[in-house]
């Protein structure tokens, strides 16, 4: 028993011996170890040694900015007994960074960087207010709001009637101070303008703001540049009435005519004192020198082509033509005989390039249901497209019809103009390049007013958009005709289901890259895209003008 107790008593003797010589053969490596770096926060290092720390990027922790060992001491090398032994590996070294090779046992300290690592200070507490929204210089045709934000801001501004649907250009100064210039607007018109800031953490404000334009001016001014017609040098869309008689003026302005074409129970010289500046007029060629209040030109004989032989010369219809007049633009309206897929005039079709640089304004009318008897919608388009490549840039329109007319056609009651019709045939003739419309002829039925009233409101929200640059669009689906307009960063595409099926139709628009797109008119959700386009249903003769506002919106 007592010899156990020796031996035992023994064994713990060599064992503390082996502990003390190990802990002395290590303690000045170890000591090294820890003064080499920072310390773990159970070893606190000593004051003097602290080291200073310096954020370098791409690390979530600071780093020493005092000079680092780069000196790696060797791992003791103990052989486990029953193994075959191996020859110790080599000491290692670790670089902060490639450089070349230091002295062994020397010290390496990091370079000294001067550059500036603050990221972006956080989003103040107050949120992005808008607020002292003042409109001021008020005209027929443009309005500026002045308007301040709590944190300096880039700004863009929309303008509409119901929602927005035009933008201004896109501010490239970040202010608190705003100034939003808001041109080409119809006259007498009430508007809501939509102020639109992003402050530099992308956070966005919207505030609205509602005027109305002033009056009609007293003596207007027209021209026309490229495809557009200019009023008082903004851009303006007529939407017309033929030959229209005084005792209806009130209900088609209410219907958003804005061009009176003639009087049809009247004198056109008085035509613009009877409209007192509510709408525009043109008159008869013969009194191209009538003056007034909203006189913008004259129109030449309707339906010229009909009356004139295939041989024509321009020479030979002098007389007829009016000389040019400063601030007057004219209207031609042809027949449809000049496109490649109507008969042709029994003169045949040799008058359309003569006649077609007469007018500062070239229009026709085609009628598919009245006139041709069958509801050839897609005609609508490719006609207007036609007439547009061939007028050599100028501006186009084309008579939509709206009610029976004296045609054999008119003994068939399906073929009678439908609100669905109207609609169809507007935006059709809109699509293939249109810049203005008229209706045909000068009454209707209260749903037909009705569509009409609606289709109006809606070309008079967008008149600078549908008068914009084109761009590239089309469908995959033949029965739906499109086209597209940019502006300012917006997008605008119409499309048309030309056919009384129900079709799904993708629409390919440049430069949309996967913005949304809403439909005018419609309270619903907004048709999501990718970077080529869009997929979406219609129903029978469907037309829709879809709206894909500018990125940030």
């Amino acid at each position: 028993m007592r010899l156990r107790q020796l031996i035992l008593a023994l064994i713990a003797l060599a064992g503390i011996w082996v502990g003390v010589v190990v802990q002395r053969s290590h303690h000045g490596p170890a000591r090294a170890a820890f003064s080499a770096g920072p310390a773990a926060p159970d070893f606190p290092a000593p004051r003097a040694a602290a080291p200073k720390l310096v954020h370098v990027p791409g690390l979530t922790r600071p780093a020493a900015a005092t000079p680092i060992a780069v000196k790696v001491a060797p791992r003791p090398y103990i052989h486990a007994p029953g193994r075959t032994a191996r020859k110790p590996m080599r000491a290692r070294r670790a670089h902060l960074r490639p450089r070349p090779a230091a002295q062994p046992d020397t010290v390496v300290a990091a370079s000294s960087d001067s550059r500036n690592y603050a990221e972006t200070p956080p989003p103040p507490l107050d949120p992005l207010v808008i607020s002292n929204v003042q409109v001021s210089g008020l005209t027929s045709s443009s309005a500026r709001i002045t308007w301040e934000t709590n944190i300096p801001t880039l700004e863009q501004t929309a303008v509409g009637l119901d929602a927005p649907t035009v933008w201004t250009a896109p501010s490239s100064q970040v202010r608190i101070d705003h100034v939003s210039d808001v041109t080409g607007l119809e006259f007498s018109t009430t508007y809501t303008a939509y102020l639109h800031a992003v402050d530099e953490w992308n956070r966005a404000q919207t505030a609205t703001v509602t005027f109305t334009t002033g009056p009609m001016l007293d003596a207007s001014n027209a021209r026309t540049n490229g495809s557009s017609i200019y009023v008082d040098d903004r851009p303006f869309f007529p939407t017309a009435v033929w030959q229209q008689c005084s005792d209806m003026f009130d209900s088609n302005i209410n219907d958003g005519i804005n061009l009176f074409m003639g009087d049809g129970c009247k004198d056109d010289t008085g035509l613009p004192a009877r409209l007192a500046g509510r709408a525009y007029s043109i008159v008869d060629s013969a009194n191209a020198s009538a003056t007034g209040r909203g006189v913008i030109g004259w129109y030449f004989p309707d339906e010229w082509d009909a009356f004139l032989k295939s041989d024509v010369r321009r020479s030979d219809l002098s007389h007829d033509i009016p000389s040019a007049r400063p601030g007057r633009i004219s209207f031609l309206t042809l027949t449809n005989h000049f496109y490649s897929k109507a008969e042709p005039l029994p003169e045949g079709k040799g008058m359309y390039p003569v006649l077609f640089q007469i007018p500062d304004v070239l229009g026709f009318d085609l009628y598919p249901l009245q006139v041709w008897c069958r509801p050839a919608f897609g005609d609508v388009f490719d006609a207007q497209a036609e007439l547009h490549s061939a007028s050599a840039g100028k501006p186009t329109f084309q008579w939509i019809e709206v009610g029976r007319m004296e045609q054999p056609c008119r003994e068939h009651s399906e073929l009678d103009p439908t609100p669905a019709t109207v609609r169809a045939e507007t935006w059709l003739s809109i699509a293939g390049g249109a810049d203005a419309v008229g209706y045909f002829p000068n009454h209707w039925s209260d749903q037909i007013g009705q569509e009409i009233t609606r289709t109006d409101r809606q070309i008079k929200s967008l008149s600078q958009a549908l008068l914009a640059q084109t761009v590239n669009a089309g469908s995959d689906n033949g029965t739906v005709r499109v086209s597209a307009r940019s502006l300012n960063g917006a997008l605008y595409v119409i499309a048309v289901n030309t056919s009384s099926s129900t079709v799904t139709a993708k629409i390919n628009v440049d430069g949309i890259a996967g913005r949304s797109a809403t439909i005018l008119g419609s309270t619903g959700p907004a048709v999501a895209s990718d970077d080529q386009g869009f997929t979406d249903t219609f129903g029978p003769l469907d037309a829709r003008v879809y709206v894909i506002p500018p990125a940030g919106w």
